[in-house]
């Protein structure tokens, strides 16, 4: 059952009977400090709380996703209700009782989670057939490369069928990462096979690579290998590739590069960072990787500025984070963009990609919570199951 705790006045935890049928309600309580208290003892799955700002305050928001895996605030005034659904990573309900509507968990049974090759099972991600999350980051190197093959790697490890795609044109990383061959750039010859109408499945299953570590099995599209092969990657193109795998994989995970500018000064130019604008557009959420230094700190600010016209709010993850530099560097984001960070990595060893599946693989919570904020509902982790 779902591990619940509840933040309100004493008149609303009088009677939580309604919650006991599909949640372990572990406390209630009327007070912020409280639940801090709390949740450092035993970290909870979900908090429901009085859409008020004296309970949505910042030190609760920031519990999440660590401390608390969601939030949900109950609103039943119009005004009110608006002002909590417009909080980033917020679930807005009318009545404690509609929160069994939103969180009651479907039994595993139901998901149809049997990954037979890359054909979807739809009903693995609620609401929608498919999913199509973007990593992004700014310049600088900030571990975007290493964040997708963690998040694919933990998507597939709970048994969804997961497709990793590189379409960072000015450095494509991910064929060297993960040691797999790139003569013929994947995710390029799909734009190729897109623009002369002749993309189908049968061909993503040819041009596509497949990684497997530790019995966790995804597949690949690799980049192009010279950042001067930007244009074989077209917006237009990109369009039609990222709609044709939505229907053959239930996570789509896209590593896109940094530069997001686009070419006002003359009409109808090539747009030499045109692929990454419009995976950002269609993307059903966005990553965004920062570093927690002054520097990393200066260029995520200006970066979620540049893209705040191309997507929602991204999911702020803080990555190579040095040991209590974190919340200072969560501070100062959120005080010069209004961004919460939701996720903090831990510095490396610095040995990269065999970390990331290392961490994916012992340590699933952590690149769990980063891909359910991203929007995946990931049932609980076992072995996925692939047969040709």
């Amino acid at each position: 059952m779902t591990i619940v705790g509840v933040l309100g006045p004493p008149t609303r935890l009088t009677d939580l009977r309604f919650l006991s049928d599909w949640a372990d309600v572990v406390w209630g309580v009327d007070s912020v400090r409280d639940v801090i208290r709390n949740v450092s003892q035993s970290p909870i799955d979900l908090l429901i709380t009085e859409a008020s700002v004296a309970y949505l305050t910042d030190e609760i928001l920031r519990l999440a996703p660590h401390s608390i895996g969601r939030i949900c605030a109950v609103a039943e005034a119009n005004g009110v209700f608006e002002w909590a659904n417009s909080l980033s990573g917020i679930t807005t309900v009318r009545s404690f009782e509609d929160t069994r509507s939103v969180f009651q968990p479907v039994a595993e049974s139901n998901l149809g989670l049997t990954a037979t090759g890359p054909v979807s099972s739809a009903t693995a991600i609620t609401g929608r057939d498919s999913i199509v999350v973007a990593v992004w980051g700014p310049v600088g190197a900030p571990g975007v490369t290493t964040t997708a093959i963690s998040v694919s790697s933990v998507c597939a490890q709970a048994g969804l069928s997961t497709l990793l795609c590189d379409v960072d044109t000015r450095g494509s990383s991910i064929a060297i990462a993960l040691g797999v061959m790139d003569e013929t750039p994947g995710f390029a010859a799909a734009c190729r096979l897109a623009g002369r109408n002749e993309l189908t499945i049968s061909e993503i299953e040819r041009i596509a690579n497949t990684v497997e570590r530790d019995g966790v099995r995804f597949s690949v599209l690799t980049g192009v290998p010279r950042a001067s092969r930007w244009a074989e990657v077209g917006p237009a193109k990109v369009r039609s590739v990222l709609e044709l795998v939505k229907g053959i994989y239930d996570v789509v995970v896209v590593d896109v590069g940094f530069g997001v500018e686009e070419n006002e000064w003359i009409d109808d130019a090539p747009q030499r960072d045109g692929a990454a604008r419009e995976i950002l557009r269609r993307a059903d959420s966005v990553i965004a990787v920062a570093t927690s230094d002054a520097v990393g700190v200066s260029r995520i600010i200006r970066g979620l500025d540049e893209i705040r016209n191309l997507c929602e709010p991204p999911i702020l993850v803080l990555n190579r984070v040095a040991s209590g530099s974190g919340a200072d560097a969560a501070d100062a984001i959120h005080r010069f963009s209004d961004h919460i960070v939701r996720c903090i990595i831990p510095a490396d060893g610095r040995t990269g990609v065999d970390e990331a599946f290392d961490r994916a693989r012992v340590h699933p919570m952590l690149w769990r919570e980063v891909a359910e904020h991203a929007g995946v509902t990931l049932p609980t982790p076992r072995k996925a199951r692939w047969r040709r």
